[in-house]
C-alpha cells in the first residue's frame, strides 16, 4: 500500500535534488564566509581583467583626457593616479562582489532548509512505518 504523504514529500524532495539542489547541495559543505572567500578569490581574475578593459576604452574613447592629465601633473604621478584608481576600482569589485555572494548563500540557506524539513518529514513517516510494522508483527 503507497502512503500519499511519503510520495508527496519524496517527490518534492527528488524535484530539488534534480534541479535547483543540483549547485545549492554543493553549497552545504561550506561556512557563509568560506563560500564567500572562494567566491571572491575565483571572481577576483576578472575584476582586474574588467579593470583593464575598461582602462583600455577610456584610452581607445579618449585619447587627448589622458595625455592633457599625464601632461598637466607629470609622468610619474599621473601613472601613480592611474594606478590608485585601477586598485580602487578592484577593490569596489570585490566588496560588490562579496556582497552579492553573501545575499546568494542566504537565498540558497532558505531552500536547504526547506530541503531539510522535507528530510526530517521523510524520516518521521519512515519511522512511524517502521513501528506500525513492528507493533504489527508482535
Amino acid at each position: 500500500m503507497l502512503n500519499s504523504k511519503k510520495v508527496e514529500v519524496m517527490s518534492k524532495v527528488a524535484l530539488y535534488e534534480h534541479g535547483e539542489g543540483k549547485e545549492t547541495l554543493k553549497l552545504n559543505k561550506y561556512y557563509k564566509k568560506d563560500y564567500a572567500s572562494a567566491k571572491l578569490l575565483s571572481s577576483l581574475p576578472l575584476g582586474i581583467i574588467t579593470g583593464i578593459l575598461i582602462t583600455a576604452l577610456i584610452f581607445i574613447v579618449d585619447t587627448e583626457w589622458p595625455m592633457q592629465l599625464y601632461k598637466s601633473i607629470g609622468g610619474v604621478m599621473a601613472v601613480v593616479l592611474y594606478g590608485v584608481c585601477f586598485v580602487a576600482f578592484v577593490i569596489a569589485y570585490c566588496f560588490f562582489s562579496a556582497f552579492m555572494y553573501n545575499r546568494k548563500y542566504e537565498a540558497y540557506r532558505g531552500n536547504l532548509r526547506i530541503y531539510g524539513l522535507n528530510l526530517r518529514r521523510l524520516e518521521r513517516i519512515y519511522d512511524e512505518e517502521e513501528q506500525a510494522l513492528n507493533s504489527k508483527n508482535e
